[in-house]
């Protein structure tokens, strides 16, 4: 192992440096052939004296000095106990974990010093209830679009007190009676409250597969778990109907502009014509021949503007227009005869005019059948009804065609548990499935593969020493709770079903077949014997090693987050305890809890 002074001094003296001239460039330290890594494999980059942090993206800003934890033995997880370990600390994260040494720090440097002491990396509940209510745990309408962190609140009970036995992290969810109890959260508990952890509020979509420890008939238990399966029925057909809508809205966008574009162009609000000339402010000939006086008013003698060229007469989506009103032609119609003169000589505008004049007040039903007011000449010459009216409609026809004004999309209903479950399906969120005998375990391995599930999570697996090699052939990985002599039911009590499982057995068995594995309370009330649980599972064969990676690097794998926490490991957030003993000693006593280098317990 290396020495403190080869590990870290050049890391420090340039950290050192940093403080007073500035940030600079460091390199990572580097280590002598033949010598093993610290601690997790890690790809070599340079960073700078002001890292971020990966989980979320803030200007970086000047750090504090160090903080350094002295201890008689240091548990990194990642690698073997340290004698006369150390863990530096700056800021949130671990700057480096080693052997002690001659090594001067810098003079803001803070010393944790504790000879005889233990110290290993936060400890993390796989599963357990922690900052519910009753009414939250006893909710059966929980579906799998249920949010559960929208349910918690700190009661400052005695159960809600996790940090001050060594818990840092947990996941948490509830024992209810519904087959989809919501989606679990992953929480940072502290000394008064607790941090949802960053984009893990919704970290899991809960599955119930069982009835519990009551007495059943295999039959019925099957006739349970196939209606399981039907929950994914029509899972396809939802998001083709999203994403149909999306589509849709997409191309409803493209058509109104089009249809914007087209009437702006009509009514002459985009470009003027070919041909046409500003008006000029100081007075002169108007585009139609008319005389102005500088005002936009037309000289004494000349003919005024017509009112549908007014600019402004109609909103984009046609505002100003009225419907029509007892049978009576409205004056947006006139309007738009007119603005169809203006092309029209001046004789042919005067008798348009007149039309328009005279049709105003006729019943609807005349309107329907009037003539057109240009062509009326020719109707007094015998010129039939039926003829005049095909030529008006096709001479309409003309003037409006042009694209339609398209019809908004119909938003198809939102259901969030299909929404949750095709997340499921896509590998965004893990299925946590409750399933105790082996009946319920190989029908949720059944699923995993027929649905094509990627991850899946098997709780409360008390039966799963019989489907070990079946677990690990899926990459399934389980969550035990109860994990302590007789938690389930005494032995050779027949009344009991569950009276022949084994919880402290069976972490050794699943380690044996590769099944990652995390040792889990359960409840608030048992989260803080997750170390006993451990021992337990010790005593039955496992071995520490094991044990200790059971209730802090797996659970972190398991849960998505083993990047941040889960072992002492440069980079990672400094979620540390310190112990006056071994972990799993009775008597050992946890004297130090820090939470991303913030002290959230410390012994009195």
């Amino acid at each position: 192992m290396q020495s403190l002074r080869s590990l870290l001094a050049p890391a420090v003296l340039v950290t050192w440096m940093s403080l007073t001239s500035g940030p600079v460039a460091q390199t990572p330290p580097t280590r002598d052939p033949g010598t093993p890594p610290q601690a997790e494999s890690h790809p070599t980059t340079t960073t700078t004296t002001q890292p971020q942090s990966p989980t979320a993206q803030k200007p970086a800003r000047r750090r504090g000095g160090f903080t350094v934890i002295e201890a008689g033995t240091v548990h990194p997880v990642s690698g073997p106990p340290i004698k006369n370990g150390v863990v530096l600390i700056r800021g949130e994260r671990i700057f480096a974990v080693g052997q002690q040494g001659d090594l001067q720090l810098p003079p803001n440097t803070k010393v944790l010093k504790f000879p005889d002491g233990h110290v290993y990396p936060g400890l993390i509940d796989a599963s357990t209830d922690v900052f519910t209510d009753e009414l939250l745990r006893g909710d059966r309408s929980l579906n799998a679009g249920s949010v559960i962190a929208d349910g918690l609140a700190w009661t400052d009970s005695r159960d809600d007190h996790l940090v001050e036995h060594g818990v840092t992290t947990a996941y948490v969810n509830v024992r209810t009676g519904a087959q989809m109890p919501g989606q679990g959260a992953i929480v940072r508990p502290r000394s008064g409250g607790f941090d949802l952890w960053e984009d893990k509020e919704q970290a899991a979509v809960q599955l119930r597969m069982t009835n519990g420890n009551d007495s059943t008939h295999p039959l019925q238990r099957q006739t349970q778990l196939e209606s399981v399966s039907k929950l994914f029925d029509d899972l396809d057909k939802y998001l083709e109907s999203q994403e149909k809508y999306e589509k849709d809205l997409e191309t409803y966008d493209e058509d109104f502009k089009k249809y914007l574009e087209h009437h702006a162009k009509k009514n002459g609000k985009d470009k003027k014509k070919d041909g046409d000339k500003p008006s000029d402010k100081s007075g002169g000939d108007k585009t139609d021949g008319s005389k102005t006086d500088g005002k936009g008013e037309a000289k004494p003698g000349e003919a005024k503007p017509a009112k549908g060229t007014q600019k402004g007469r109609r909103g984009r989506r046609g505002e100003g227009r009225e419907p029509p009103k007892d049978g009576k032609l409205q004056d947006v119609e006139a309007e738009e005869l007119t603005a169809e003169a203006e092309e029209l000589t001046a004789e042919a505008f005067e008798q348009l005019l007149a039309t328009v004049t005279a049709l105003v007040g006729q019943p609807q039903a005349q309107q329907a059948n009037r003539q057109d007011p240009v062509g009326s000449s020719e109707a007094k010459q015998g010129a039939k009804p039926d003829e005049k009216q095909g030529e008006k409609a096709g001479e309409k026809a003309s003037k409006d065609s042009g694209p339609k004004r398209p019809t908004y999309p119909k938003k198809p209903i939102e259901d969030l548990q299909k929404k949750a479950l095709n997340m499921v399906l896509d590998g965004d969120l893990p299925l946590r499935i409750e399933a105790h005998r082996v009946d319920e375990l190989r029908a949720a391995l059944k699923l995993q593969h027929e649905k094509e599930i990627p991850l899946v999570v098997l709780e409360q697996a008390y039966g799963a020493d019989r489907v070990t090699e079946e677990i690990a052939a899926h990459g399934a990985t389980v969550v035990l709770t109860d994990v302590l002599p007789f938690s389930l039911a005494a032995p050779g009590d027949k009344r009991n079903a569950y009276a022949k499982y084994d919880p402290t057995a069976l972490p050794l068995k699943l380690n044996v077949a590769g099944v990652p594995f995390a040792i889990a309370g359960g409840t608030a009330r048992l989260s803080a014997m997750l170390p006993m649980m451990a021992a337990a599972a010790i005593g039955s064969g496992l071995s520490e090693e094991a044990a200790l990676r059971a209730i802090t690097l797996t659970p972190a794998e398991i849960l998505g987050i083993a990047k941040d926490t889960g072992s002492l490991t440069r980079n990672k957030f400094a979620d540390v305890i310190v112990t006056d003993g071994p972990l799993f000693a009775s008597d050992s006593r946890v004297l130090l809890v820090l939470s991303k280098g913030r002290t959230e317990h410390k012994a009195k």
